[in-house]
């Protein structure tokens, strides 16, 4: 075997090493056994210990502690200063070695009155273990679960709180960290002055008070103010962190330096808590504050956020806030705040100002909100208008500035007024208003706009008007002269809706005024007086419409008056007046009056009327269609005709009265005074089927024929219009005729029959009976036929003896009826 100088070093290395610390790592690996059962045993002892604990914390409350109730009595007076009652009391070890109480009364200091100062369902009082150890009860902390707490104010302005907080000063020798925190979980929190209790309290209040010992207590809380005449747990949410400095070193130092979240909570809810109902305001607010200084003049200074206000009744608009910094004052003692908002920058003059005042905010609130507009942009506060409940159109565009005041009072509620400088306001289609100003003023329940001077690219609108709040009503009123019809109708629709007195007029000018009715859910109501010339007028069921149209009108939502009208009906001249009164037995009353007139031109203006519209019903494949204009017309009205023609043969003046109901057109009257003779008819015209339908009773007297007087009565019948209407005509009845030559041989002072009447190949047809003719010495009895060439056969018969007698229905040959209407 080779050994080397390094094997050699190696193996001597190795034994020196063995022989020097060999006895070393002995001793280290019995040490790290030893340290290892030691380890064991403390964490068997600790684990026991820990269970031992655990099993005494969940007997202790099970452990009857009353042997020891007259000393934790008598140390919660001392701490309290005011007797304190309990029913039972167990020992507690997981909260802290302390104990709980249950069904404790604290009572109060006389000075604040009678009534429990708290009634507590579970009291727990932790104890210090160093006085303990000492035989001596004494708490270091408190807490309160679900008590309900009287928070009381003398006349004189000292609380009971606070003179009970107060006592945590004393001894001043002490630390006051040695003194026990105060805690108060889930509790209701009242406040009295003197004997009686307010409306506000604090529900699912959390409070914690801890005494510091540089002289001051630190405050946390979170609560939910509410109303005791109001349902509900709490309207929004207040949380916070406050120090209280008990012994300021003077009256202008700080006292209170706190910092104040408001969550967001529901707008409606905030006004109730301050005003005792919703105002009708919607939406979230939140805000946070800082508060300080002396408890009489606390500063305040904070941001507010608003978000989606909106009126009750609408809808919120997402997205829309408003972020507001305000600063003010607070005076605990007075119970008054006063806030107002702040520019965002040093300098700045913020275009809307709100001022804030609340008075005795504890017992009766007396509040206000202002808005002071200083050139506040007009365009900026249209949403809010709109989400307000203001009746804007949705396309509607404005500009302009708005100055003035308006603010809200708990006892007067809303007034003020603002001044609209240079407005424009635009809609698609329209010429824009333009206006330099318009003042509006806001009183209780109304906003009243002034009547101003709106200009146009067609000429000059007077508007003004009423918005009342409670009802969502909007009153407007709009005067104008010689103003273009179809323009005021293009911008009236635009902001409201064209009324119906004017829907039927076009073209022409207009001089009057209009007054607007809209309340929610109602149909708007229109009234109004106007003039208008020039204009054209479609009537409902009138397929002619009147032109070159003037006239007077005045009409409300229950009638409608055209007095004096004129024009032209076809090219020839119409006057008359047409009244509508809603709930009459006729509502509709038409008087006409017209130089001349013809019966085609009357029958193509009531074609809407006499026909059937439908092609179908026109060939009578399908019932005819009642247009609704037609099924409710309730008309009665006079017709007066200066030359009524037929195919523009003149008969005479014309005369009628009618009553019109729906699809039955009834004559009460009808005239017609020919050249030589009178008709005097009555009767009816029925235009519910294809055609219409006539059935009349008429009277002829004074015609001359055939050298004598004829008169006639009878009944007619007939169907159809125009030439229609003579081929189905059918008539029947009596006549009598006095000295009349029928022949050159045949003369008779008296003749009288019965006759039938009708049109056969467009010829007339009289069939003529029970004829009696008288020639002074004989009397003829027989009947008549007419013949197609307009000849008249008499056959008469006297005492067995005949007589044929051959007339002329006319003087000269008759054309045919064909040629007559042609």
């Amino acid at each position: 075997m080779r050994i080397t100088r390094k094997g050699v070093f190696e193996r001597y290395n190795r034994d020196t090493w063995a022989s020097v610390f060999g006895p070393c790592l002995l001793s280290e690996i019995a040490t790290k056994t030893l340290r290892k059962s030691l380890r064991r045993r403390l964490w068997r002892i600790a684990l026991v210990g820990l269970l031992a604990l655990a099993v005494l914390g969940l007997v202790a409350p099970f452990i009857d502690a009353s042997r020891l109730g007259a000393p934790i009595e008598r140390a919660l007076e001392t701490s309290l200063g005011r007797k304190v009652e309990f029913e039972k009391v167990h020992f507690t070890l997981f909260s802290g070695p302390g104990f709980f109480l249950e069904s404790v009364i604290i009572g109060e200091d006389p000075r604040f009155g009678l009534e429990p100062f708290a009634y507590v369902p579970t009291l727990e009082a932790r104890v210090r273990l160093d006085k303990l150890l000492l035989g001596r009860i004494m708490f270091s902390s408190l807490r309160l679960v679900d008590p309900n707490l009287n928070l009381v104010k003398r006349s004189d302005g000292t609380w009971n709180v606070v003179a009970l907080v107060e006592r945590l000063s004393a001894p001043r020798r002490a630390p006051l960290n040695l003194f026990p925190s105060f805690e108060v979980s889930g509790g209701r929190i009242d406040f009295k002055f003197g004997v009686r209790k307010t409306t506000l309290y604090i529900s699912d209040s959390d409070l914690s008070i801890y005494p510091q010992r540089s002289g001051k207590l630190y405050i946390q809380f979170s609560g939910s103010p509410a109303r005791t005449d109001r349902a509900g747990n709490g309207f929004g949410h207040l949380r916070g962190s406050a120090t209280w400095y008990l012994n300021p070193r003077n009256a202008a130092d700080n006292r209170l330096d706190a910092d104040v979240t408001l969550d967001p909570s529901n707008l409606s809810e905030i006004t109730t808590l301050v005003e005792g109902h919703d105002i009708g305001v919607h939406g979230t607010i939140s805000s946070r504050a800082r508060i300080e200084g002396p408890a009489t003049a606390l500063n305040i200074s904070g941001q507010l956020r608003l978000d989606d206000v909106h009126r009750w009744d609408l809808l919120p608009s997402s997205g829309e806030d408003w972020q507001i910094r305000y600063r003010g004052g607070l005076d605990l003692f007075a119970h008054s705040l006063d806030l107002e908002t702040a520019p965002w920058r040093a300098g700045e003059v913020n275009p809307v100002a709100l001022t804030l005042r609340v008075g005795d905010f504890l017992s009766r609130p007396d509040w206000s909100v202002s808005a002071q507009f200083n050139k506040a942009p007009l365009q900026n506060l249209l949403p809010l208008g709109r989400r307000m409940g203001l009746s804007l159109p949705e396309e509607l565009a404005m500009t302009g500035t708005v100055e003035g005041r308006i603010g809200y009072s708990s006892g007067t509620g809303i007034s003020g007024q603002v001044a609209i400088r240079d407005a424009a306001a635009t809609l698609p289609n329209i010429p824009p208003l333009h206006t330099e100003l318009a003042t509006a003023s806001i009183s209780a329940d109304r906003i009243h706009l002034d009547p101003s001077e709106f200009d146009t690219a067609n000429g000059v609108l007077h508007v003004g008007g009423d918005y009342f709040l409670s009802k969502s009503r909007v009153d407007a009123s709009l005067e104008t002269e010689d103003f273009p019809i179809d323009a005021l109708k293009n911008t009236i629709q635009a902001w409201f809706g064209t009324p119906d007195a004017l829907a039927i007029l076009n073209a022409g000018n207009l001089t009057g005024s209009l007054a607007y009715v809209h309340q929610q859910d109602a149909a708007p109501v229109w009234s109004g007086q106007f003039q208008f010339t020039d204009s054209t007028l479609h009537a409902p069921g009138i397929a002619i419409p009147l032109g070159h149209l003037q006239g007077r009108v005045s009409f409300s939502d229950t009638s409608f008056d055209l007095a004096h009208f004129s024009g032209s009906l076809g090219g020839e001249p119409v006057q008359g007046k047409y009244r509508y009164t809603a709930g009459a037995k006729h509502p509709e009353r038409l008087h006409l009056e017209m130089p001349a007139a013809d019966l085609d031109q009357i029958e193509k203006a009531l074609a809407p009327a006499l026909e059937a519209q439908g092609l179908l019903a026109r060939l009578r494949l399908s019932r005819r269609s009642i247009p609704a204009w037609l099924a409710t017309r309730n008309l009665n009205g006079d017709i007066s005709v200066g030359q009524f023609s037929i195919n523009s043969l003149n008969l005479g003046p014309l005369a009628a009265r009618f009553s019109w109901q729906g699809t039955n057109l009834r004559f009460t009257a009808l005239q017609l005074n020919l050249p030589e003779g009178l008709i005097r008819a009555q009767g009816t015209v029925n235009m519910a089927s294809y055609v219409p339908r006539f059935r009349f009773s008429a009277k002829a007297t004074g015609f001359p024929w055939r050298g004598g007087l004829l008169s006639a009565d009878g009944q007619f019948q007939s169907s159809g219009t125009g030439l229609d209407s003579l081929q189905n005509l059918h008539a029947s009845g009596n006549f009598s005729a006095d000295d009349v030559t029928l022949s050159a041989g045949d003369a008779f002072n008296k003749i009288s029959g019965g006759f039938e009447f009708s049109f056969a190949d467009g010829w007339p047809d009289l069939r003529l009976s029970k004829v009696e003719a008288s020639d002074g010495e004989e009397a003829w009895n027989g009947a008549a036929i007419s013949q197609s060439d307009g000849k008249l056969i008499l056959e008469l018969e006297h005492a067995g003896r005949q007589r044929r007698v051959v007339s002329s229905l006319v003087p000269a040959p008759a054309p045919a009826v064909s040629e007559l209407l042609k």
